[in-house]
């Protein structure tokens, strides 16, 4: 059962992902349920894995917000809480030391777990 289906709630995420390198920016920007750019900050959780389904769980060099908010160590290098900027976006920089295919996956209030497209570190 989904509980967030009024507008101003986290319901989904978009994201924008920098060019291919070893440092890379992820900018997430949650919607409410009629497609929305939110206007309030929230708490999300995100994690990274080696898979566009959310499985395989990966490993970052480092992971910080690039703009304001808030972000929070579950575990080191694999997941995070964040609280997002007042427009419900999260600007991160993630460094990778080695070649890999990774994806940010964004687990949002109502448990929904949204992915990016794939994020292609060269070392």
């Amino acid at each position: 059962m989904e509980w967030t289906t009024e507008v101003g709630c986290a319901y989904t995420a978009t994201f924008s992902i920098g060019a291919i390198g070893g440092s890379m920016t992820c900018t997430i920007q949650l919607k409410d349920f009629a497609g929305n750019n939110l206007a309030v900050k929230n708490a999300i959780t995100i994690y990274f894995s080696t898979d566009a389904d959310g499985l395989g769980t990966a490993t970052v060099t480092s992971c910080v917000l690039a703009t304001h908010g808030i972000i929070y160590t579950i575990e080191t290098l694999k997941a995070y809480q964040l609280i997002t900027e007042a427009n419900g976006v999260a600007a991160l920089t993630i460094d990778n030391s080695s070649a890999a295919n990774l994806y940010v996956n964004v687990v949002l209030p109502n448990g929904k777990i949204v992915t990016s497209s794939v994020m292609a570190f060269n070392a």
